[in-house]
């Protein structure tokens, strides 16, 4: 797929990462609103697909392993949410809704001829897969869900539901003086007050890179606020918790027992609703164990896929007897 001009909404780096990797192809796929879709593809095209649907204001960072370590044995599709990174903005907001996402899967993969395929979601790509998979089950081999909820994250944030009461009149704030906001915004979030901020409170500085994260802020404070806070507040809305027991897919549930984002809760949630579905519990793990602990993590999927017969058993050198 050749990639086409693009219209950039942020930096021209695609992928939050230091040492970012190549993808073996790139480009756009239009939407059913005719807004532009990124994507990514990694790894040989004859082998089993892995599709990589994202969190909120992620631009890849928290695949940089998965994509890393599989590559070799799997093609790995990424592709980025509208008003994301290289993806272009709705021309409407109001076609950030969970739907509109959904939608946008379903046209990478039809992009690019996949009827099924492994399908990953990390952090509000969970609540996707999960309703996405609902309305057509055949488009999904097995899921592997990540540090997410089914739905409503703002009642669980922290811990609490005051993001939830709040977020009216924040969105109202930034509305008011979206200008002023934004340049606030842009000036705070890339800088090393909220690296260390974050490593304090929301995730484990001693075993993530700076170098890793910072691009990652970077991202973070080119994102439109008015559609940052548009797309949280679709997602707080949405709840895929009616229909979980009817998702017969092989599941992995992967969930951190310091996550504040999505406590570990509801990993357990999930993988007693799902009725196909285990669970890894990573002991120390917060909203980035994937990046924090990635070779338990890549691991436990690498088993999960194996014994599935959905990825090739990896060939292991070995000495001979003489």
């Amino acid at each position: 797929m050749k990639e086409a001009p693009e219209r950039k909404n942020g930096r021209e780096g695609a992928f939050a990462a230091g040492k970012p990797p190549e993808p073996d192809d790139s480009g756009f796929v239009v939407a059913h609103d005719g807004t532009r879709i990124y994507t990514e593809s990694f790894g040989p095209e004859d082998a089993p697909v892995m599709v990589l649907t994202d969190g909120i204001v992620c631009n890849g960072t928290f695949y940089w392993y998965i994509i890393r370590d599989f590559r070799d044995r799997m093609r790995i599709i990424r592709w980025v949410y509208r008003g994301h990174g290289r993806s272009e903005a709705p021309a409407d907001f109001r076609n950030l809704t969970m739907d509109d996402f959904i939608q946008d899967l379903w046209s990478v993969m039809d992009h690019y001829g996949l009827e099924s395929a492994i399908q990953v979601g990390y952090s509000m790509g969970v609540q996707i897969l999960l309703d996405g998979i609902h309305r057509h089950p055949r488009r999904a081999e097995a899921l592997v869900l990540i540090a997410g909820g089914p739905g409503r994250p703002l009642d669980t944030f922290h811990g609490n539901t005051l993001l939830r009461s709040a977020l009216p009149l924040i969105y109202s704030l930034v509305l008011g003086n979206k200008n002023g906001i934004t340049r606030l915004w842009q000036s705070v979030v890339p800088t090393n007050l909220i690296y260390l901020i974050a490593t304090l409170t929301e995730l484990d500085g001693r075993m993530i890179e700076r170098d890793l994260m910072m691009p990652y802020f970077e991202h973070l404070s080119e994102m439109d606020v008015e559609l940052f806070l548009t797309v949280l507040a679709s997602a707080a809305g949405h709840d895929a918790r009616p229909f979980m027991t009817e998702l017969h897919h092989p599941a992995l549930v992967v969930g951190g027992t310091h996550d504040n984002f999505t406590p570990f809760s509801l990993s357990e949630e999930m993988s007693e609703a799902l009725p196909h579905a285990e669970l890894l519990r990573v002991k120390g793990g917060t909203h980035s164990l994937a990046i924090e602990q990635p070779d338990l993590v890549n691991l436990k999927m690498e088993d999960f896929l194996t014994k599935r017969g959905l990825l090739p058993v990896r060939k292991r050198m070995g000495f001979r007897a003489r």
